[in-house]
């Protein structure tokens, strides 16, 4: 199936929101949408949400012979995979540019920047070694899928726990399960970013916005994806698209990149940590099933996180003067209203009181009636004297009371 072109209102729409510095979606120019990662319930297996774009990761590994040029170091693999599921112009078995561009951002971003430690990966020089496969699978395409996927793949790669090894005299290499042996942590020199900056040229004036979305993707005039890691390197820069961009704008982009790439990278690393942490604990892990949700309730869930925060840290403080506060409060009308207030609330006092009594009088006059061996119908006490209280007292004795 053929992806359908946007309309021309569509696209003027895009176009005219981004020429007078607004976004369809209420964003900043350099503002990313909302990112969620989350793990599954096994080693290596992780989904990452950014905004509505959604995308699997999957690690496994097996043991193979080494590169000949290379013999004691592990191998990489990384896979990318479309399916209809994504978005109606995916066919499955059908390569696309997409696919190819992405699969150059991964390879570029995390292959060749040599973030994992391939050398650790060795079990026998010249013999045997590791060889990890990711599988990125796409399961909702609503823009920016490259920074989706790298975030995923990284996240994945630092989850993973490969299986321990044992090598026997003859050279067998015997593989324990996890119930045997604990299995051993991914090693990662460093943890590799990717951002997308979308360029847009209106009237002569070039407009760069960080995270494009589906629409912007499909009206961009073209874009540029930086490749970093925390510690200031530069792992990759792919410019795909048609534009001729200054030398300014790319060194804006760099900069800025720097700039996210820190937060990004503690938060892959601290989500990790924390789910490690948990399955250590043994804590078992509830894997998808409450992560998973629809379009729809994600955009509720997130416009209600937003409300939240935003009355969290709203504090209103009043200016106005004490006499216009007295004037509003202490009108004659209210001050009267006041006072009958206060007087009907002595009032509840005095018979809440009186009820008290009224109560010890009649638990008396059980315990009598019951110590007299008097039925619970018989008449109640009579009183010839003003004070009930007093010809009670004077009727009972300790006796009675007992």
């Amino acid at each position: 199936m053929k992806e359908i072109p946007l309309s021309t209102c569509e696209r003027e729409s895009v176009i005219s929101a981004i020429s007078r510095g607004v976004r369809h979606d209420n964003r900043a120019f350099l503002e990313v949408r909302h990112i969620k990662v989350s793990f599954g319930k096994d080693y290596g297996s992780c989904t990452v949400t950014l905004g509505q774009t959604r995308v699997l990761a999957q690690v496994t590994c097996e043991v193979v012979e080494p590169r000949p040029s290379r013999p004691n170091e592990g191998k990489i693999s990384i896979a990318v995979h479309l399916s209809p599921m994504a978005a109606p112009h995916f066919e499955a078995g059908r390569g696309i540019d997409l696919v190819d561009e992405l699969q150059q951002v991964l390879d570029r971003n995390i292959k060749e920047s040599r973030c994992l430690d391939v050398e650790s990966l060795c079990i026998m020089a010249e013999e045997s070694v590791w060889q990890f496969r990711v599988d990125v699978t796409v399961l909702n395409h609503a823009g920016n899928l490259g920074d989706a996927c790298n975030i995923a793949a990284v996240a994945a790669l630092r989850h993973f726990n490969r299986p321990d090894v044992s090598v026997e005299e003859d050279g067998r290499v015997t593989v324990h399960t996890l119930e045997e042996r604990e299995p051993i942590p991914t090693y990662m020199k460093k943890v590799p970013v990717c951002l997308t900056y979308a360029f847009f040229v209106i009237d002569g004036r070039t407009h760069m916005l960080l995270d494009p979305s589906e629409k912007e993707e499909r009206v961009m005039s073209g874009k540029l994806v930086v490749g970093l890691n925390p510690h200031g390197e530069i792992t990759s820069l792919v410019f795909p698209g048609r534009v001729l961009l200054d030398r300014k704008d790319i060194m804006m982009c760099i900069k800025n990149a720097f700039q996210i790439a820190k937060g990004f990278a503690e938060m892959v690393q601290r989500l990790v940590d924390e789910d490690l942490e948990k399955r250590k604990a043994l804590v078992k892990a509830d894997g998808y099933t409450k992560n998973l949700s629809s379009d729809i309730t994600y955009s509720r869930h997130l416009a209600k996180e937003k409300i939240r925060t935003e009355n969290r840290f709203k504090f209103e403080v009043p200016n106005e003067s004490d006499e216009e506060v007295s004037s509003s409060v202490g009108g004659p009308d209210e001050e009267i209203k006041m006072e009958e207030e206060d007087r009907d609330e002595d009032e509840n006092e005095d018979a809440n009181e009186s009820g008290g009594d009224s109560d010890i009088l009649s638990r008396i006059q059980s315990i009598r009636q019951f110590t007299l061996g008097e039925s619970s119908t018989s008449k109640p006490m009579e009183t010839d004297s003003g004070s009930e209280e007093e010809d009670v007292k004077d009727k009972l004795t300790g006796d009675d009371l007992l």
